[in-house]
């Protein structure tokens, strides 16, 4: 694909995970309710055969309500009460794909950046 276009959406969340490479190496565990500065992205690829007479493939307000959505939803609670499986950023990058996947066409990847860690998970269409 020639073209990449990703949006993103800033927001704090609750994990509620333990960590037990933090409970190993003695660091404090983070506070009860103690939150994150996490980054959920993503990612639309096309060609320019796609691109219309306006010269774009798809209206990145769309997609963007989307995130907002869902930024929505990680901002709000701890995510062990939003799903049924355990969160891990893995897991959480591919269920929002999956749920993405079928609204928005050719989503390319979806990726979380943990901030407040330093870390990024990203789930790639395959």
């Amino acid at each position: 694909m020639a073209y990449e276009v990703e949006v993103e959406r800033a927001f704090r969340a609750r994990q509620g995970l333990p960590s037990p490479v933090r409970h190993r190496r003695g660091l404090t565990p983070l506070e009860a309710g103690a939150d994150i500065e996490v980054v959920l992205r993503a990612a639309v690829a096309f060609d320019d055969a796609q691109l219309t007479e306006r010269g774009w493939f798809f209206d990145t307000d769309e997609l963007a309500e989307r995130l907002d959505g869902w930024a929505q939803v990680l901002g709000t609670g701890v995510w062990t009460a939003h799903f049924a499986f355990r969160p891990t950023f893995e897991l959480v990058a591919r269920h929002v794909f999956d749920e993405l996947a079928a609204v928005v066409p050719q989503l390319a990847r979806v990726e979380l950046e943990d901030r407040t860690f330093g870390s990024r998970t990203r789930y790639r269409a395959r």
